[in-house]
């Protein structure tokens, strides 16, 4: 074997062991890290939207990553509207009118987050009429996805 076979075998291996080395060393992060975050209305709480990183879903669909529960935690004739962006990219809204006795509505817009992307919520209450209170917004930056 000659000098440049002999380099080339040890770049070429020198590369794998580091590709594995991130490999790894990514995965371990992934489990480390909960993204999870909540947002709520202005002036009590009355309507909250959690942002998921990983967890049930849909009610006999198995576990999920990444997705939106829409809460209404009050009775008082409004309903919670949640909007959703990543990275800047406006993804929709979602209605909860199910009111305070009511479920929670599970809302799966965002699609698999990766690290470093931005997801942004904005919530809101709304009358019968459609008009918008109480409105609260955040974002946050997904740190392993």
């Amino acid at each position: 074997m000659n000098f440049r076979t002999r380099a080339a075998r040890a770049v070429f291996t020198t590369s794998a062991i580091a590709a594995a080395a991130m490999l790894f060393s990514t995965q371990a992060a992934v489990a480390a890290t909960d993204d999870s975050f909540s947002v709520g209305t202005t002036g009590g709480g009355c309507g909250v939207v959690d942002f998921v990183d990983y967890g049930p879903g849909h009610a006999g669909g198995g576990n999920n990553d990444d997705y939106l529960v829409i809460h209404d935690y009050c009775s008082d004739g409004k309903g919670v509207r949640a909007y959703a962006w990543v990275d800047g990219l406006y993804l929709g809204a979602k209605d909860n009118t199910n009111g305070l006795a009511g479920s929670a509505v599970i809302w799966d817009p965002v699609g698999n987050v990766v690290p470093g992307e931005a997801v942004g919520i904005k919530v809101c209450l709304f009358n019968s009429s459609g008009t918008l209170s109480q409105c609260n917004e955040t974002t946050r930056w997904s740190v392993d996805g």
